[in-house]
């Protein structure tokens, strides 16, 4: 039988809520046979795993990334279903939760994202009693879009699976704000909506200490500048109006307290103790970042951090996966899409309007077409055996010449690449240059197309046209890339040359 739901649970360090977690899914209501449980398990050092496999779930392992967002990717390309369930370790799923979901996902076709309340359980302290006051956790506030666009948090949400084959999977590396980024890229890039569900609950444990609460908050900080790097359009909060409204809520708080007539000694100092510790924390952090932002104004400082942070020339976004790809949070282009585009830029919009692009190995980032008249693209191979076919172009391109000319006679290649160009056509070689292929290029009979020895190939090749060699450096720290143009437009090399060194 089609299994329906996949239900992943992240787990790290957690056995006794995973256990509770389990127990409440083994208890759906929902058919057996149609579902699915993933416990991916984050690096436990404890009895986690044992008690997942005990369960009967099956248990993956995500080691690379200490991240919850890093065990959901493990659990996606895991999952079998046609759609993602996702929960906590530490929430217990209401029995009808995947009945609730499925009646609606049968109605509404146009949603991707169902989202499912959120409730605490019982409260037994006093911090817990504050989160569930204040509706930590709650879909709601998410969900009205109040922080920028309505996202679902995935203590309770549930993807169409198809969603993340086109968008693509959670940041790996940060600790908060995941939710929000994959459901604004589905908002932005796919017509699928986002569907509240309410009636779907689970259950979720709210921190019970205070320094639990504080390093949640904390996060949800953290979170905040993520989006300022990952997102352009999104306005990070002023540091100036966040702290006034913290000095006015305790302000409020203290008065309150002071109104009750309690012991100052007791009861009021130690929280101006604590109140004054926070200032003296508040003004270092600050004075050490203005300094680190060459003295910039404090409410200057969360646009600084975006303006020193490199940028993705594709999206404009400036967060960056680790990795020697280094690809974008944001639009997921690496190193060899950024040279591209790059490349395009330098062109401009201006020399590229109404051409034909024949594009050789693979396609071209939508993003990068704009202003194109027509885009094709053809497999190496085919162009090597049938240059013809390709039919005629005003600008070819070979993103990735190396791979492109292994195991092939170069001048060939290069005749084949040239053909369908006219008299003003434009050609653009790009290549990878880090280290090995720098060393490579000191021996002409390595298939690159960087050197005195290409570029007088290309000009026997092409005798109208001017070529010429660049280098373009990766604003993300990825690999530098390297491009040969040739132009029959007079002076057109020198000037997209000259505009990539210009950079």
């Amino acid at each position: 039988m089609t299994i329906r739901y996949s239900v992943v649970v992240p787990v790290y360090n957690n056995p006794d809520d995973l256990r509770a977690c389990l127990a409440s899914l083994a208890a759906l209501d929902f058919d057996r046979d149609r579902m699915e449980v993933i416990v991916v398990d984050n690096n436990s050092t404890d009895a986690t795993p044992e008690v997942a496999a005990a369960s009967g779930a099956r248990v993956i392992f995500e080691r690379e990334h200490q991240s919850s967002y890093a065990a959901r990717n493990r659990g996606i390309e895991a999952a079998r279903g046609e759609f993602v369930a996702f929960t906590d370790s530490d929430c217990v799923v209401a029995p009808d939760w995947l009945s609730r979901i499925e009646a609606v996902t049968i109605k509404h076709a146009e949603a991707g994202c169902f989202a499912g309340e959120i409730l605490p359980y019982p409260p037994t302290t006093l911090v817990e009693r504050f989160s569930e006051e204040i509706g930590l956790l709650r879909q709601r506030g998410p969900l009205s879009g109040w922080h920028f666009k309505p996202y679902a948090q995935t203590a309770n949400a549930v993807y169409r699976k198809a969603v993340f084959e086109r968008v693509g999977l959670f940041d790996p590396t940060i600790r908060s704000g995941g939710d929000a980024l994959i459901a604004w890229r589905m908002l932005d890039e796919t017509g699928w909506t986002l569907l509240p569900v309410p009636e779907a609950v689970v259950y979720h444990h709210h921190r019970t200490s205070v320094p639990e609460l504080w390093k949640q908050f904390h996060r949800y900080g953290d979170g905040k500048m993520t989006w300022a790097l990952t997102r352009p359009d999104y306005t990070p909060p002023a540091i100036a109006k966040m702290e006034a409204e913290a000095v006015s809520a305790f302000a409020a708080a203290f008065a309150h307290l002071e109104s009750l007539g309690l012991d100052e000694r007791k009861a009021l100092y130690p929280l101006l103790r604590s109140f004054t510790q926070f200032a003296h924390l508040s003004g270092y952090v600050q004075d050490v970042a203005s300094r680190l932002a060459s003295g910039a104004p404090r409410d200057e400082l969360p646009e600084r951090a975006r303006t020193i942070s490199p940028g993705c020339p594709v999206c404009g976004a400036r967060g960056f996966l680790p990795g020697p790809e280094r690809v974008c949070r944001a639009c997921g282009a690496g190193s060899t899409t950024r040279a591209l585009s790059r490349l395009l830029a330098a062109v401009g919009p201006a020399a590229l309007a109404g051409r034909r692009a024949l594009i050789v190995g693979e396609a071209l980032p939508k993003a990068l077409c704009a202003g194109l008249a027509e885009v094709r693209s053809v497999a190496a191979a085919s162009l090597f055996a049938a240059p013809e076919a390709s039919g005629p172009a005003e600008l070819v391109i070979a993103p990735a010449f190396s791979a492109l000319a292994e195991g092939r006679d170069i001048e060939a290649l290069l005749a084949a690449l040239v053909s369908p160009l006219g008299p003003d056509g434009l050609l653009l070689l790009l290549d990878r240059a880090d280290a090995a292929v720098k060393t490579r290029l000191e021996h002409e009979a390595v298939p690159l197309p960087i050197g005195p020895a290409r570029e007088a190939l290309l000009s026997r090749l092409l005798p109208h046209a001017a070529v010429r060699s660049a280098s373009i450096p990766d604003p993300a720290g990825g690999p530098e890339a390297l491009a040969v143009i040739a132009a029959g437009r007079v002076d057109e090399a020198a000037r997209v040359a000259h505009a990539l060194a210009e950079g």
